[in-house]
């Protein structure tokens, strides 16, 4: 099973690029996400899914291992299979994923094509369990380490992961993410009495 690979993009389109690597080119389908983060000529680093069937190899690939770490998450939900959970990854960030199963929020996925509100409520009824054991998942890595840091302190505090998780995202906002970790906890004190 392949776990990555590394090579310089040959072709790039929004769905899919062919990665050349050691002079074969692999034909990998990639999230919006990916494809906004990688252009034609770069040398990369894509973290892979391989698929296999009876006809067929498929790969996908992710240029964050924490984006093919919530892929494979919700390749485990009952009909969502990989093109589905492409087209999650491709319609909503990281953080809105999590932040829609963690706080229930069915409205976070209705704005992604093929995706009604029973296929949400799958989702979040199965992976709720297993995404609150990872740490928050958030495209900047300053904002991921405030945010699970926060978040752990109010857990710690005795607040509930969900609530947490809502209120620091808020303030985060609000903030424009530019807050100490210090103040950050005290403000969500402050609004979760």
């Amino acid at each position: 099973m392949l776990y990555f690979i590394q090579g310089k993009i040959f072709l790039k389109t929004p769905t899919y690029i062919v990665l050349e690597s050691n002079g074969i080119g692999y034909f990998i389908e990639v999230s919006l996400q990916t494809s906004e983060k990688i252009q034609e000529g770069d040398e990369v680093l894509l973290y892979v899914y391989q698929q296999l069937s009876e006809d067929k190899i498929n790969l996908y690939g992710f240029k964050e291992k924490e984006e093919r770490e919530l892929f494979l998450l919700l390749i485990t939900v009952p009909g969502i299979g990989p093109k589905v959970a492409l087209r999650i990854l491709s319609g909503l960030t990281i953080e809105e994923i999590y932040q829609g199963i963690v706080t229930e929020n069915l409205s976070f996925f209705k704005n992604v094509p093929g995706i009604g509100r029973k296929t949400a409520e799958r989702i979040i009824v199965e992976l709720k369990q297993k995404i609150e054991k990872i740490p928050v998942l958030v495209d900047n890595n300053k904002e991921r380490e405030l945010l699970n840091n926060s978040v752990e302190a109010l857990v710690v505090l005795g607040y509930k992961r969900k609530d947490a998780i809502g209120i620091v995202s808020q303030i985060l906002k609000e903030k424009n993410r530019e807050i100490s970790l210090e103040d950050l906890i005290k403000e969500a004190l402050r609004r979760l009495k």
